[in-house]
């Protein structure tokens, strides 16, 4: 998903992309949408690490007491939104218009807590009973559905169509999606689809709501811009690659590369690692990370960083490396620091957003390395009980291989194309 460009109020809603993953979904107004300081943040949820994009906001909504977190102090940011969680928190932010008359669930009872959230989307006609008549509240939301949901709330229209081969032009799912396609709240993925059958993790349902709650109409009173050095072009997806080199060459704020520093142009031009080198920046500037490469090889570095795991393949931080022949991606990374499992994370969502499925493995498997290397970094190899967590997930046209060895020299994630 690209950023749109949105205009801010001083009493803008705030929706950061982690909003979901609360125990009663709630979404209020911030006063302001500045970040606080990390330092007055207490008991941070334990699966949204500092490095995590949304961090600042989270935290800050929930220390006004906007938000809650489960009891364990934790958000579960992989888990799949529900259809009664997605009603509960388009009721606290916006009200549907009533299309059809009340007609009640068999499965919802008016003691169920979400009641009236469920009957005022039920109202709408975009989320009808099964053949039972029953709504089934704790049925995972698809992105059809959400497409239909968002597109009545925020009244969004489309003035032309949709590019997306998997859905109807004609119907109102199709147009729904068409509206939220127009204002760049979603632009599907790179193969062309939507997958409007597919259901939602909690994290994405609240990328589309977050910029459906800041999209602005093009008729608005534009935003005066700032003035922006002339010799560091805009980034942005469809740029060139002589403008993508200068950014490289002249933004010293997230670039510390070398002054004659080139960039590799077949990497650029692959898809794939293309939105890495221009669409990771979104994630590495929420990070004090800095490029040290930005070619072939991507290497990322927090200020004074040092390696302290055994010798091995490791250089940086965070390496991610394209197959020139194969265009396979190999990402290698400290797994002893969670805001470096984080980052990683993101940036390979970002490539291979058909592997999400397997995220929150990667992610336990190098928790499970880190502990393994905090508890036994000091024992002999071959004498450690830890004996290496490498493991081959197929899935779809992919093999990957994730994990690290017996000698915890680092962590890596290997994709492949299936022969």
């Amino acid at each position: 998903m690209k950023r749109g460009t949105y205009r801010k109020k001083s009493n803008k809603l705030i929706l950061a992309t982690m909003a979901l993953c609360i125990a009663t979904p709630v979404i209020a107004i911030p006063g302001n949408d500045s970040k606080a300081e990390a330092a007055t943040y207490k008991n941070p949820f334990k699966d949204i690490i500092s490095a995590h994009p949304y961090y600042d906001i989270l935290h800050e909504m929930r220390d006004k007491g906007i938000i809650t977190g489960y009891d364990d102090g934790t958000f579960k940011p992989y888990v799949k939104i529900s259809r009664q969680h997605a009603a509960i928190l388009i009721q606290r932010v916006k009200t549907l218009t009533p299309k059809v008359g009340l007609k009640a669930y068999k499965d919802v009872p008016k003691t169920h807590p979400y009641y009236d959230a469920i009957m005022q989307l039920q109202q709408t006609g975009l989320i009808k009973a099964d053949a039972n008549g029953n709504f089934n509240p704790n049925k995972e939301l698809t992105r059809g559905e959400m497409a239909l949901i968002l597109a009545n709330a925020f009244n969004l229209t489309a003035k032309g169509q949709h590019p997306f081969k998997d859905v109807s032009k004609t119907s109102d799912e199709g147009k729904a999606i068409a509206a939220l396609f127009e204002a760049e709240i979603t632009t599907g993925y790179d193969d062309t689809t939507f997958k409007p059958n597919e259901s939602l993790s909690r994290a994405h349902y609240a990328v589309f709501l977050y910029r459906a709650l800041n999209y602005e109409k093009t008729t608005s009173k534009p935003v005066e811009e700032k003035p922006t050095q002339t010799d560091i072009p805009k980034m942005s997806i469809g740029m060139s690659f002589e403008d993508f080199q200068k950014v490289v060459s002249n933004d010293k704020s997230l670039y510390d590369v070398a002054p004659n520093y080139k960039v590799t142009e077949f990497a650029f031009n692959d898809p794939r690692f293309k939105k890495l080198l221009i669409e990771g920046q979104q994630y590495v500037k929420e990070t004090n990370f800095k490029y040290k490469e930005a070619g072939a090889l991507i290497h990322l570095q927090e200020p004074n960083w040092v390696n302290t795991l055994p010798p091995g393949y490791l250089s940086t931080q965070i390496g991610v490396q394209i197959n020139s022949k194969t265009k396979d991606m190999k990402f290698s990374f400290d797994y002893t620091s969670e805001n470096t499992i984080n980052l990683t994370l993101q940036l390979f969502n970002l490539a291979y957003p058909e592997l999400s499925s397997i995220e929150s493995k990667i992610n336990d498997s190098a928790k499970e390395a880190r502990v393994a290397y905090a508890k036994e970094k000091d024992v002999p190899v071959g004498e450690r009980e830890f004996r290496g967590n490498v493991t081959t997930e197929n899935i779809g046209d992919f093999k990957v291989r994730f994990g690290s060895g017996q000698r915890l020299e680092y962590f890596w994630i290997e994709v492949e194309k299936n022969k």
